[in-house]
């Protein structure tokens, strides 16, 4: 296909800048933007003033915010980074907030309501999105969260360990070591049992 190699990170690099990066060298890219998860909460989808719950009208270049009001396009402004990478921001204005029973929801600002997109940013994040929700990039997630799994996940779930018995810093630093030394030497066992399983076969 067109995607010959996958790409997974961490929110961190979901940065307009990275996804068109790994566009241009044809990497498909199963990375987060800061606001993924937030997106799914319920006061998320409730929020009318984010632009994520508003329509784009591409043919028309306008938004239509969910009071029903149009947002035309006004003026666009560029922002060179250090890399020398451009960001594009189109400047989209309100004609008339004037009596909307949404407004205080919506913005602070007094008057018409005006919102700066990049029009690239929303593309590769709804590209990212419906990787994201897609059950390769599912199944992806779960292997990386596998992978490097924490010492204190496994100490959590494989070894059950909910709370320390002790009471005191000192009784609880040694409780640690004793946890710690115990994770290592099961550790060990197991890749001891994996190399001697290679040998064998």
């Amino acid at each position: 296909g067109k995607w010959p190699k996958t790409v997974i990170a961490d929110a961190g690099y979901g940065s307009e800048e990275n996804y068109a990066y790994l566009e241009k060298k044809e990497i498909q890219a199963v990375v987060k933007y800061s606001s993924y998860h937030k997106e799914k909460t319920k006061a998320w989808k409730a929020n009318v003033g984010k632009i994520e719950n508003w329509t784009y009208d591409t043919a028309g270049d306008h938004w239509t915010c969910p009071a029903g009001n149009r947002l035309h396009f006004h003026r666009e402004s560029k922002e060179t980074l250090e890399s020398g990478y451009d960001i594009r921001r189109r400047h989209y204005r309100s004609s008339s907030c004037e009596g909307c029973p949404l407004k205080e929801r919506c913005t602070k600002a007094a008057g018409n309501r005006e919102v700066v997109v990049s029009l690239e940013r929303l593309r590769y994040q709804k590209q990212a999105r419906e990787i994201l929700r897609s059950e390769e990039g599912y199944t992806l997630a779960v292997r990386r969260m596998t992978e490097p799994e924490s010492v204190f996940g496994q100490l959590k779930n494989n070894r059950g360990f909910r709370r320390f018995l002790l009471r005191g810093m000192e009784k609880v630093t040694l409780e640690v070591g004793w946890l710690s030394l115990a994770h290592n030497l099961l550790k060990q066992a197991a890749n001891d049992q994996k190399r001697r399983a290679a040998i064998l076969q």
